[in-house]
């Protein structure tokens, strides 16, 4: 079975169990006897978070494995998108907004006045010291390296 059509059947178990846990949790506000409420509560932690753990674990281990690729038209689209929305925002008085707002926009138009650099950089290598056993797995950032890097190169070739 492939990650895809596992990811979408855990899904589904997901949202049932999570329906299921509702009702449980609506009966628990509806039911008057402490009898019945304690019933009910035993039965989530027994029955249903249990599951629900057991899916998410799953769902996060497949999920983190599939790579979400999106694609440079797609980004450029999106971040046009952010900016504009930020320059929106930036233009109506500064008054109606708390401060967090305020601050949370001067950091998002300082990140979209750096889109010459890349979103994330790194390099990751695994090496294998005993095939299908263990695995040496070592992860740098290069955004820095290969941002100078590239700067340099352009110099060269613009001269």
């Amino acid at each position: 079975m492939s990650d895809r059509i596992r990811l979408a059947d855990l899904k589904e178990v997901l949202d049932l169990l999570y329906e299921r846990l509702g009702e449980f949790q609506k009966a628990l506000v509806i039911r008057d006897s402490d009898s019945a409420k304690f019933e009910l509560k035993q039965r989530i932690k027994r029955e249903i978070l249990p599951d629900i753990r057991r899916y998410e674990q799953e769902y996060w281990q497949i999920y983190s494995s599939d790579a979400i690729v999106i694609s440079e038209e797609e980004a450029t689209t999106q971040l046009v998108q952010v900016k504009q929305a930020v320059e929106a925002i930036e233009c109506i008085s500064h008054s109606e907004y708390p401060p967090q707002l305020l601050s949370l926009l001067q950091d998002i138009q300082a990140k979209l006045n750096d889109l010459d650099k890349s979103a994330s950089a790194k390099l990751k290598v695994a090496l294998p010291l005993i095939p299908m056993i263990a695995s040496y797995e070592l992860e740098m950032d290069t955004q820095g390296i290969m941002y100078k890097t590239w700067k340099a190169i352009e110099r060269l070739v613009r001269r």
